[in-house]
């Protein structure tokens, strides 16, 4: 993907940049754990944005290898209180192929990303 524009250049890096922290494990290595517990490849799974809710409670975005969007409530202290909503069919302009999509959109670009990876694997 061409990144012409320095605000889609800093989506791009700032998508790379914490889903490299996620899977590294550098952000919280037992998150990492979680969304491998999810039956999700973390290896191939994108994070738009992760957030510290509370002690051992992430709440964010992120989209899987098959390039489905996923709205996640991640409570590493109660495994039972997470939660994972697919939200692909509802993403309207976050979604690249919408006509008013805008990469710069953290969502947007990590679908995007995510695409980019599966091409250069």
């Amino acid at each position: 993907m061409e990144l012409n524009k320095a605000s889609t250049r800093n989506a791009w890096a700032a998508v790379d940049h914490l889903t490299r922290q996620v899977r590294s494990g550098d952000l919280n290595p037992a998150l990492a754990q979680w969304v491998n517990q999810q039956g999700l490849d973390l290896d191939h799974t994108v994070f738009s944005s992760v957030c510290l809710f509370d002690e051992g409670v992430y709440t964010g975005t992120l989209v899987d290898g098959d390039g489905r969007v996923w709205e996640f409530l991640a409570d590493l202290n109660d495994p039972q209180a997470s939660e994972m909503d697919d939200v692909t069919s509802e993403l309207g302009p976050k979604s690249p192929e919408h006509p008013r999509a805008d990469p710069c959109d953290l969502i947007t670009m990590s679908i995007l990303y995510q695409r980019d990876e599966q091409v250069a694997a």
